[in-house]
C-alpha cells in the first residue's frame, strides 16, 4: 500500500491539491511565522478515508508565553491507528522569535483525499507582568482613628491578561482578600481594586502590601509571576488619646490668652 504527504498552509494562495508540497514566499514571511502548516500521511486508497477519523491532535494543547518571548518546540501530530497498518506521525513545528500579538490565533490543518479540511486552534495566552503595583489611602492622609473606616487602593498598571490575575491583599503576613476579573480583554489594562479596613489601637505600626499575581494554569510558569506592592504603614489613634491631646492643646491655648491678658493689665 502506497502513501503520501500532503502540506498545506493556510494563505488565501494555498493549492488545494491532495500531494501538492507548497513553500511561502519570502514576503509573506512576517505573516506566516503565525499561520501553521500541517503535513501528514494519507493512505491513497480511497477505501480508508473513512478509517481516518482520528483528529488533529495538539501537544502541548495550549501554550503561556511571556510578551516579548520567543516560543518554540510545538507541534501538530496526526496518527493513523486503528487502520491495521504501521502508525505514521508526521511533526510541524512553529517558531516564533519575538511573540507581540496579543490577537493570535494559530490553527493547524490537515486535507484529506476527499477535500475536506479538519482544523485545529492553539490557544495562546500571552501574558505580561505589571509595570507597577501601589498602595495608597483613598481620601486621607496622616494617622488614622481607631474605629473608623478607611479604603486601601491597589494601583495595577499595565497587566496582561485581566482574567488570570489574582489581586491579593495581607496584614502584615495574614491574607485578608482575593480579587480576581471576569473581563476577557487579552490586551494590557490598568486596575485599582479596593479594600476597606476598620483599624484598631492594636494596628499602629502595621503594614498592608497588595499583590498582583497571574494564575495562567497548569501550562503557565511556576511559581505563578507576582509583583508586590511596596508596603504601607499605618499610625493609629484611639479615642481617649485625641480627647486627652485636645484638651492638652485648649489649655495650652487658655494658658497662652490668659499670659496675654496678664501682661495687658500689668502694662495698664
Amino acid at each position: 500500500m502506497r502513501s503520501s504527504t500532503t502540506s498545506h498552509n493556510i494563505f488565501p494562495t494555498a493549492p488545494t491539491t491532495p500531494g501538492a508540497m507548497t513553500t511561502l514566499p519570502a514576503t509573506a514571511k512576517p505573516k506566516a511565522i503565525f499561520q501553521l502548516t500541517s503535513a501528514l500521511t494519507l493512505f491513497n486508497s480511497p477505501s480508508l478515508i473513512s478509517q481516518v477519523t482520528s483528529p488533529l491532535e495538539l501537544k502541548p494543547l495550549r501554550v503561556v508565553v511571556r510578551y516579548g518571548d520567543s516560543v518554540s518546540g510545538m507541534g501538530w501530530e496526526v496518527t493513523f491507528g486503528g487502520t491495521g497498518f504501521e502508525q505514521d506521525v508526521n511533526i510541524v513545528a512553529w517558531t516564533v522569535d519575538n511573540l507581540t500579538d496579543w490577537t493570535i490565533e494559530p490553527k493547524c490543518y490537515k486535507t484529506l483525499n476527499d477535500s475536506s479540511q479538519p482544523i485545529k486552534v492553539l490557544p495562546v495566552i500571552l501574558y505580561k507582568t505589571p509595570d507597577s503595583v501601589s498602595i495608597s489611602v483613598l481620601r486621607h492622609s496622616g494617622p488614622m482613628v481607631e474605629g473608623t473606616e478607611y479604603q486601601l487602593q491597589c494601583d495595577i498598571q499595565n497587566i496582561a491578561p485581566l482574567r488570570n490575575l489574582v489581586v491579593k491583599w495581607y496584614k502584615g503576613n495574614e491574607p485578608l482578600d482575593n480579587v480576581t476579573y471576569s473581563n476577557v480583554s487579552k490586551t494590557p489594562v490598568d486596575v485599582s481594586p479596593t479594600l476597606m479596613i476598620s483599624p484598631s489601637r492594636d494596628d499602629d505600626g502595621v503594614q498592608y502590601r497588595c499583590r498582583a499575581e497571574l494564575d495562567l494554569g497548569p501550562a503557565g510558569p511556576q511559581p505563578h509571576p507576582t509583583v508586590t506592592s511596596e508596603p504601607l504603614t499605618i499610625t493609629v489613634h484611639c479615642e481617649l488619646a485625641l480627647i486627652l491631646n485636645f484638651f492638652m492643646i485648649i489649655n495650652q491655648k487658655q494658658n497662652h490668652m490668659t499670659g496675654i491678658a496678664s501682661n495687658l493689665l500689668i502694662l495698664s
